[in-house]
This record gives C-alpha cells, sequence and structure tokens, in this order.
C-alpha cells in the first residue's frame, strides 16, 4: 500500500491536487506563517533531507505529472508527514490522505517512497 498527502477535499479530481510539502513551502515564502510555524517547518525539511533521499526530478524525464507516494512501510516519515499537516490545518488548509495499492507506473523507487506518473483514477 502506499499513501500520498495533497491539499484539496473527497471531490476534487486527485490528479490535480498539490502535495502538502508544496503548500506549506508556499505559506512559509509568502510570509503566512507564524515563528513557531516556521521552526516547525523547517524541523520537518531537516529532517526529511537527512532520512530521505530525494528523487532525480530535476534530472529527469518524468514530466510534471509525476508525483511522490510513500510506502506504508516508512513510518518515521510518514509521522514527519502528520506534523505539516497539522500546521496546514492551523491554516484552514484542507488536506486529504490517498491510499492506493497501485497508484501509478513506476518511474523511481527507494526504500520509502516511489514516483510515479498517476493512473487518471485511483
Amino acid at each position: 500500500m502506499f499513501v500520498r498527502f495533497v491539499v484539496g477535499t473527497d471531490g476534487e479530481n486527485h490528479r490535480w491536487l498539490t502535495g502538502i510539502i508544496t503548500e506549506a513551502r508556499l505559506l512559509r515564502d509568502r510570509g503566512k506563517l507564524a515563528p513557531y510555524q516556521q521552526a516547525c517547518l523547517e524541523d520537518a525539511y531537516s529532517w526529511m533531507n537527512a532520512h530521505l533521499p530525494c528523487p532525480p526530478f530535476s534530472t529527469s524525464d518524468w514530466g510534471p505529472e509525476a508525483v511522490s507516494w510513500f510506502k506504508d512501510t516508512a513510518e518515521p516519515s510518514i509521522k514527519k508527514m502528520w506534523e505539516v499537516v497539522a500546521l496546514l490545518k492551523e491554516h484552514s488548509i484542507a488536506v486529504r490522505l490517498l491510499r492506493s495499492r497501485n497508484p501509478g507506473k513506476i518511474v523511481y523507487e527507494d526504500d520509502f517512497q516511489i514516483v510515479v506518473r498517476e493512473w487518471k483514477r485511483l
């Protein structure tokens, strides 16, 4: 099973929803975070940079539709994502958790995550 955190509601098409890391970065870059929220986000980013491989999006030919999904066994990483979810919810941003056994064509894989070109329907 794979999981993906996205910004949006159940009625919205999953292929058009932004991931929560992108949304949190946008809040930060727009100066919308309180100092304690920015510190929490920077802590989450630091942890992920230290513990998760970074898929080579910038050097691949995957295209903009390629997205990351966590393996459900990546429990520490998923726990860290819930911290980002809490921050977004403080800003009344709807977050949706997607789950799928087969979210798309896998173009990258490591011990914690996959990157896929998503299917039209999950």
